[in-house]
């Protein structure tokens, strides 16, 4: 029985259910778990800087120095839409990141890519853990991909626009919606720069009328720039510079760029914290083979490609007599067809290899680095459609077959594991839970108390602690305690890549031995274990108080201790 041509129509074709399947895939991935961990110091930032009123908000965030205000203004509209939940506020990254797939798509189309090639991206980006950590985090990581993505976009179909009479109209509104997206994007993430600085330099080689064009509105774009800067340099003042925020970043070396384009193959798995691996066993190595090699392969073949159609235009030569004029049309059109998929090739290894390549030479021209892996997130796009080309001209086609039969099995073994495993405890979410129980019970304790309780210190010795537990205590129990960081303390070592925001009194600074006093207060620390010839607590008993109270907990080989301390006697 034979079927009809429209039941037929209804039937998606292979490529395309495999598309729609890898589309719930990229969904499902970066919506499962957004729960699963606390609020950790930078997501905490982005909150605390979206509570500020308007006016507010931009001295905040231009004090922090690193970050322009474009994701904390957008956060503040979606808190002020549905509260602040941890499902909310993570909800945010994650569709944003999912919203990235509609320009992926667009891009993939515009470039020509085929649907082995597009499927083969969305598999490489569905799975990735290094794209869905940061779209799980409340922060403005996915917000940069997707302005990315969108520009990338528009710029490609910029490219492909002829430069003729009747098209001048268009090109102006691409250029334009182009110009407006860029301005978002620099006001997103600093690194927007870079895929503007790389626009504009593919543009110079390509199309030089165009190439004026784009510099006359990046020259616009850094006059609207202009404003956030002043501000920045104004608030600058608010202490610490812009050392503090990445003078411990160290200057990238060879194994930096190993590891950026190891992470981008490496399927269901980032590492949340320092005390965890950076790759699943052999993911990096396994990446790099089955993706890698086949990227770098496919480049190679490219540019030979190309410098031959070069040599065969500069030569001439071409056919006249009359029964050869059909078979050189045909030459032309293969010809055409082969320049236009090393174009999508160039333009993709272009936006993949580039931006790194600035990022680290600036981060040695420049007087601190400013290497990092999260900031080149919008890489991971061009470099997946790159793998999903690569990988579909592989040859001969089983070598293709085999390549993706490995990827296959590779991602569902790792993702197998990742829905058997269970979730991480990490440190830092102790402390809010721990601050939550000694609020229940100092509440209790002062429900039978006549007058006005005073509020009791909770001392921190390191930034980092101090800020979850404001955080914790913020609201309800601001009135009950007060957070203290004492710094100075000998013997007690705190990670320089965490400070406390500038232009932010909630949390008193104190230093050294002296600052611990009162009849009771609460102190937070961190170690091994209930260590007494250790600091802080070596300090603490040494100048008469005794433990009262112990909360703790224990996570990632360290326990976490928020202690009531009462003068002993």
């Amino acid at each position: 029985m034979s079927r009809s041509p429209r039941s037929a129509s209804l039937i998606p074709k292979p490529a395309t259910a495999l598309g729609a399947f890898l589309v719930a895939l990229y969904a499902a991935a970066r919506l499962r778990h957004l729960t699963a961990t606390c609020l950790w110091f930078d997501e905490i930032f982005s909150v605390h800087a979206a509570r500020h009123a308007w006016g507010e908000l931009w001295r905040f965030a231009a004090a922090d120095l690193i970050h322009p205000p474009l994701f904390y203004a957008l956060l503040k509209i979606w808190i002020a839409a549905g509260g602040e939940s941890l499902f909310w506020l993570r909800l945010f990254p994650a569709l944003t990141s999912i919203a990235a797939l509609v320009p992926l798509l667009l891009l993939a189309r515009e470039l020509r890519l085929g649907p082995s090639a597009t499927n083969g991206a969305l598999l490489l980006m569905a799975a990735n853990g290094y794209l869905i950590k940061y779209a799980q985090e409340v922060r403005m990581y996915s917000l940069l991909l997707l302005l990315a993505l969108i520009s990338l976009w528009l710029f490609a179909r910029l490219l492909n626009t002829r430069s003729s009479s009747d098209v001048k109209r268009r090109t102006f509104r691409l250029q334009l919606a182009l110009a407006v997206v860029n301005l978002l994007l620099i006001y997103t993430h600093y690194y927007g720069w870079l895929v503007v600085a790389c626009e504009a330099a593919l543009l110079f080689f390509k199309d030089r009328r165009k190439a004026r064009a784009f510099l006359f509105a990046s020259a616009a774009l850094a006059l609207l720039f202009v404003p956030w800067v002043a501000l920045c340099a104004r608030e600058s003042g608010a202490g610490g510079g812009l050392a503090q925020n990445i003078g411990w970043i160290a200057r990238p070396g060879a194994s930096d760029l190993w590891q950026l384009f190891a992470l981008l193959n490496e399927p269901f798995y980032f590492r949340q914290s320092s005390a965890e691996s950076l790759y699943a066993l052999g993911g990096a190595l396994l990446g790099l083979v089955s993706v890698g090699l086949p990227i770098a392969l496919l480049i190679l073949r490219t540019l030979k490609r190309r410098r031959e159609l070069t040599a065969q235009a500069d030569d001439g030569q071409t056919a006249r007599a009359d029964d050869k004029l059909e078979a050189r049309a045909g030459d032309r059109l293969e010809t055409r067809e082969d320049e236009a998929g090393a174009g999508a090739v160039l333009f993709l290894a272009f936006f993949t290899l580039l931006p790194a390549a600035l990022a680290f030479v600036a981060s040695y021209a420049l007087p601190e680095s400013i290497w990092g892996e999260r900031h080149l997130i919008f890489v991971a796009a061009p470099y997946a459609l790159l793998a999903g080309v690569a990988l579909a001209a592989l040859r001969p086609s089983w070598s293709a077959s085999a390549a993706l039969v490995v990827l296959c099995c590779w991602f569902t073994l790792a993702g197998a594991l990742m829905l058997v495993g269970r979730d991480e405890n990490y440190i830092w979410c102790a402390w809010g839970n721990l601050a939550a129980s000694a609020a229940r019970d100092e509440a209790q304790a002062a429900a039978g108390v006549t007058g006005e309780a005073r509020a009791v210190n909770v001392f921190a010795f390191e930034d980092l602690v101090a800020y979850h537990l404001w955080f914790a205590l913020d609201g309800a129990n601001q009135n009950r305690f007060n957070v203290v960081v004492v710094k100075n303390l000998p013997g007690v070592a705190e990670d320089p890549a965490y400070f406390l925001p500038r232009r932010f009194d909630g949390v008193a600074k104190a230093a050294g031995a002296d600052a611990l006093g009162g009849v009771r207060f609460f102190a937070a620390f961190r170690d091994a274990d209930w260590d007494e010839s250790r600091e802080p607590l070596k300090t603490i008993l040494e100048r008469g108080y005794r433990a009262e109270r112990v909360y703790e907990s224990q996570a990632q080989g360290q326990r976490a201790f928020f202690v009531l301390f009462t003068r002993a006697g």
